[in-house]
């Protein structure tokens, strides 16, 4: 082995000596100018904002379900992990000289603005079925349908829907001939719950809700009078349906859908409708419930828990509150479908064996009949416990201040520009905010819909009453308290 050679440690360059004996540090001296030029000093800067645009870039992306407008706002602001140009998210003078007398309409120059994000979380929100609350998909449904929201209940104190976000909670048919809509969330296991408030055939729904009185509600009616009524109101057939079943037909068409019509309460799957098998027909002002237990080969068949979304508990969903008492605790004997109207389990299990896979709660409406969803967490009857409400499919959106922790993981510990990255948390809180808030107002709506459809039927509302005033409108206000932009 060859031996080491010892080197004497580094030393600084030793300084020149001119021929009269002072000392010159002439390569020093140089490259200490050379690196306090003006345009030195720029391309630093602007490295280390390139840095930084590419790390929040990068963090926005892999935090997607928690910020999806900021993920594309920075994405299409100028392709992914390319600055842009500084002032490039600037409002141009009238001179329309790049860069005099701007307006600045951002936190730093090289990020989207905040008007820009919320428009682009709002947009994401309202249009492209990203809600932060489960609703129908207007990318699943056929375009023959109407999807509505349910008129707006609001008061003073919680400042009504104030983002204008769409709810799309009613389905209304437009043109004679069955077509088909389904929710923005599915179930591939478990056990799920979710409501259908049958409207009128007005397409007003002024009704939907409504309990019918008893000889409207009786099979009595003769043959020709139930015609012409059913004439006038449409028909729907709901249910739960896979993202395989056709849009163009009802559920309960092909043998990607399971459905019950109102017409008789027959049962429907795979086009087959059978008629005595324990249905019962319903109508305008009734409640229909539909629930889905759907096991995996892997999953032990216990009752699945109810968690404490917004408060509820398994007393509230249990059925213990006065509100129902003829819906049957779940027992777990396969994956199957029954069917509830007002309460009331009608027949025993509709389908049983189905199909593996995951669905999704489905409406079919002919003519002009009309139907409001309710997926939960409240319902009009609660179902007992061992049943999850749908709304339970999609996460509550978390706090701006605990989205801001999780994002802020993915940061290395690389040198930033400390501007770019507050101004990045500003955006980050402001969508955040923006969704809980839509998350929030929905819930808040979702309650005293609720609260009137039992008030309106004598049901008993005490489970509600503790909650409607709960400090839903104070969590909002928080969203917003600790922001700077």
């Amino acid at each position: 082995m060859m031996d080491e050679v010892s080197k004497p440690p580094s030393q600084s360059p030793t300084p020149s000596v001119s021929s009269d004996g002072n000392k010159k540090s002439e390569v020093g001296s140089a490259a200490a100018v050379k690196d306090n030029t003006p345009t030195r000093r720029a391309a630093v800067a602007q490295a280390l904002e390139s840095a930084s645009f590419a790390a929040v870039v990068e963090a926005a992306c892999s935090h997607r379900n928690l910020i999806p407008g900021l993920a594309e706002s920075l994405e299409t602001s100028s392709g992914v992990g390319v600055i842009p140009s500084r002032g490039g998210n600037a409002k141009n003078s009238s001179s329309g000289i790049e860069g005099d007398n701007v307006e600045m309409d951002v936190g730093h120059p090289i990020l989207p603005s905040i008007n820009a994000v919320s428009n682009t979380a709002l947009r994401l929100i309202n249009d492209f079925n990203l809600p932060p609350f489960v609703t129908m998909s207007t990318k699943d449904s056929a375009p023959q349908l109407k999807l509505e929201d349910p008129p707006l209940m609001t008061t003073d104190n919680d400042g009504g829907n104030t983002l204008n976000i769409r709810r799309r909670l009613v389905v209304k048919g437009a043109i004679r001939g069955y077509r088909m809509s389904r929710a923005t969330h599915g179930v591939s296991n478990g056990c799920y719950y979710y409501e259908a408030i049958i409207g009128g055939g007005d397409n007003n729904n002024n009704n939907s809700g409504q309990k019918r009185p008893l000889h409207e509600s009786s099979n009595q009616e003769e043959p020709s009078d139930l015609a012409t009524k059913r004439q006038k109101t449409g028909h729907v057939r709901i249910g739960w349906s896979t993202h395989s079943g056709d849009l163009q037909a009802p559920v309960g068409y092909d043998a990607s859908s399971y459905a019950i019509r109102d017409t008789g309460g027959s049962r429907i799957h795979k086009s087959r409708r059978e008629d005595k098998w324990g249905g019962t027909e319903f109508g305008p002002g009734d409640v229909v419930g539909f629930a889905i237990s759907l096991y995996s080969d892997n999953t032990a068949k216990s009752s699945t828990s109810v968690p404490s979304s917004l408060g509820l508990d398994s007393a509230t969903i249990g059925g213990t509150n006065g509100v129902s008492n003829g819906m049957k605790a779940d027992t777990p004997t396969g994956s199957h479908i029954r069917f509830f109207i007002n309460g009331k389990q009608v027949g025993d299990k509709a389908f049983d064996n189905i199909t593996p896979g995951t669905y999704y709660p489905a409406v079919s409406c002919y003519s002009d009949a009309s139907v409001k969803l309710n997926f939960g967490p409240h319902f009009v009857y609660p179902p007992n416990k061992g049943m999850q409400p749908v709304s339970d499919l999609c996460s509550v959106p978390p706090r701006p201040e605990d989205v801001l922790d999780t994002v802020l993981t993915t940061s290395t510990s690389k040198k930033v520009d400390e501007r770019v990255v507050s101004a990045f948390k500003d955006l980050v809180k402001k969508e955040s905010a923006i969704r809980r808030d839509a998350y929030l107002r929905h819930a808040a709506m979702q309650k005293k819909e609720i609260l009137k459809l039992r008030t309106d039927r004598g049901l008993s509302t005490h489970d509600l009453q503790d909650t409607v005033k709960a400090p839903i409108e104070q969590s909002v206000d928080e969203c917003y308290a600790s922001m700077h932009f």
